[in-house]
């Protein structure tokens, strides 16, 4: 049935005839926690003070405590009975407005800086510009130590015209005419949840009402856009394929700038897809197929090129895998830190491609073939480009598992010391290398292993690096000895090992960190050391806490196993004797003094050719010992 509204031409939209009697309304929705609340409302009143401006909150359920802290900041607060629909309520706001331009924010984001913001509020023509916006940064983690920047459309002129639509994701038309987006970033950590069922939760909120919309304007493709965006965050990339396959198909066969604009976003989705999914074969057959297209837009095919050089280098298909790579480092160099192109080409699907991420696979991927091919060019020239001061940087495994491997063939050459000293710039590097090192090192002989170490040769790790492959290189040296002599001698060698852990354990807990308070985790290498010195410093007077230590080492190094199994069975001879000397000293002293003695005897007999006799009489005091004590020998 068609409404009165309907008729007229104005459902749907704001009317906006307040007189404006202000320069900037900024406004919120709000019915989030105080916390949150607050620290958006803060971050606003540099604007507020340096503006002729006003801070209008619609309040659309806040608690007491909520409202409270509103009132502290807003110049007005209105009420709006909620009713799942973010366009409805936005367009209430946009009708309170008595400013000529409109800003808005979300209550849980916040703006870390307003300098830009100001200055365009200062300048004379900017109520020139029609629509607009900042940059949203969305922390990745709740440390906020990883995020991503995306262009937000938050900010209009206001005029009759002026309306917000959609129920969810909801947007401001008409969007045409002059645009600016300020430099300006609003912290954000409305994508990053506590669980996955409160993610999940989040997202099922959202998506039927995006499908509410996709029904209502089924040509609209802002509405298939955002339910794969939704399937994206929460990990459902079966319902995410589908619907970027649909709406690409739709789109395919029309050459409309916005068509070729959605078509770009949705190609990205389904490559996101297919690498989510392993299906990647499907994944090559879309670059492929897409790279020969003419109207497939720079950014989105480059997109596809990432994860398609991914599937080259991990099947080892090094000249595709070169030729992706160069054709996403052509786009990159064209147009990285555009975000207008990035937002053009293909939203959010695509505006994370040139991340330093993904850049630095692909340099890695780049690097790892040429060290390959006896190719040092490529690690020269592409390990500049990665930023090693950054508080995270991702490397690509097997980039780092080809530099090693290169290193143990050819040990010390310059090129790749250069590159291995990068790995002692931060603490998380070090412990990647390290790790790496660790990993490799069953595969590699002792020289291998020399070499490795030669080719950190005048890097900032070398002493810890030393100690670190002198453990690895020990540790082989213990597995290949099946018999020791003595126990003794095991002993000997054990200590020696137990102080070098100790001492890489404290030369790589020192090297970054300056600070004697903190208490860094220990190496189960390091705590295989200090079970064997804690074992020592009992072995001879506590044989009960000796046994016990000496169980809980098994298993701590498993390269360790069996020297650990040997200890155990000689120190199980060793406890008989301990115990024996400890319940009768003087019989043990006697029968100890007549093993001396019958062993000179025995070694006389050997000497002057009575062999036979020498082994029985030897026999003898084997038998005797026994009875006694239940051992071979008291000289242990």
């Amino acid at each position: 049935m068609t409404s009165l509204l309907q008729i007229m031409g104005i459902w749907g939209k704001s009317m906006n005839n307040k007189p404006k009697t202000k320069l900037l309304t900024i406004s919120l929705l709000c019915c989030g926690r105080p916390d949150t609340t607050e620290r958006c409302l803060k971050s606003l009143m540099p604007i507020r003070e340096a503006i002729d401006s006003e801070i209008q909150v619609v309040d659309t359920g806040c608690s007491k405590e909520t409202r409270a802290i509103i009132e502290k900041y807003a110049d007005e607060v209105f009420e709006f009975t909620w009713c799942n629909d973010f366009g409805k309520a936005r367009n209430f706001q946009l009708d309170q407005a008595n400013g000529k331009m409109f800003l808005y924010i979300d209550d849980d984001e916040w703006f870390l800086d307003c300098k830009y913001i100001i200055e365009f509020f200062k300048e004379p023509d900017c109520t020139s510009y029609n629509i607009g916006g900042y940059f949203q940064r969305n922390y990745l983690d709740f440390d906020g130590r990883e995020y991503q920047d995306i262009e937000v459309c938050r900010m209009c002129s206001v005029t009759p015209e002026t309306t917000f639509k959609g129920k969810i994701h909801e947007y401001i038309e008409p969007a045409y005419g002059n645009a600016m987006f300020m430099d300006a970033r609003a912290g954000h950590f409305g994508y990053v949840h506590v669980s996955d069922e409160e993610n999940i939760k989040h997202s099922m909120r959202n998506i039927p009402l995006i499908e509410e919309m996709m029904a209502e304007e089924p040509d609209n493709m802002r509405w298939p856009y955002q339910l794969a965006q939704e399937w994206k965050s929460i990990k459902r990339f079966e319902e995410m394929l589908k619907v970027c396959t649909d709406a690409y198909e739709k789109l395919k066969s029309m050459d409309d700038n916005e068509s070729l604009r959605y078509r770009g976003s949705f190609v990205c989705g389904i490559a996101i897809a297919y690498h989510q999914m392993d299906r990647n074969d499907e994944l090559i057959e879309l670059y492929e197929r897409e790279a020969k297209k003419p109207d497939i837009m720079e950014i989105p095919l480059a997109c596809i090129a990432f994860y398609a050089a991914t599937v080259f280098f991990k099947t080892e298909q090094a000249q595709k895998c070169k030729d992706s790579c160069n054709y996403y480092l052509k786009i990159y160099e064209k147009y990285k830190g555009d975000q207008g192109a990035m937002f053009i080409q293909g939203g959010l699907f695509s505006n994370d491609s040139f991340d330093e991420t993904k850049s630095n696979m692909i340099y890695c991927f780049l690097m790892a073939i040429g060290l390959e091919e006896n190719d040092y060019g490529p690690l020269t020239h592409y390990y500049r480009r990665i930023n090693w001061n950054s508080e995270i940087v991702r490397l690509n495994r097997g980039f780092v598992v080809t530099l090693l491997k290169k290193a143990s063939e050819v040990g010390y050459k310059k090129e790749i010391s250069t590159v291995l000293n990068k790995f002692f710039t931060t603490a998380g590097f070090r412990d990647m290398i390290e790790y790496h090192i660790e990993n490799v090192n069953e595969h590699l002989n002792e020289e291998e292993l020399s070499n490795i170490l030669n080719a950190f040769k005048g890097t900032s790790g070398e002493k810890e690096i030393k100690l670190f492959i002198g453990i690895r290189i020990l540790e082989k040296q213990f597995a290949q000895i099946e018999e020791w002599d003595s126990y003794s001698q095991l002993v000997a060698e054990l200590k020696n090992y137990a102080n070098t852990t100790l001492e890489w354990q404290a030369l790589h807990d020192s090297f970054f960190n300056k600070k004697n308070d903190v208490k860094l985790p220990v190496d189960r290498t390091t705590m295989l050391g200090q079970g064997i010195l804690q074992f020592l410093e009992h072995a001879d007077d506590d044989v009960k806490e000796s046994l016990t230590i000496l169980k809980n080492l098994f298993g701590i190094r498993p390269a360790m196993t069996g020297a650990i199994s040997k200890l155990s069975r000689l120190y199980s001879e060793r406890a008989k004797v301990i115990s024996a000397r400890q319940q009768n000293p003087e019989k043990f002293a006697e029968m100890y003094n007549l093993e001396e003695a019958l062993l000179h005897q025995i070694a006389d007999l050997d000497a002057t050719g009575h062999t036979e006799e020498a082994i029985s009489t030897y026999r003898q005091l084997v038998d005797v010992l026994q009875a006694s004590f239940g051992v071979d020998t008291l000289h242990i």
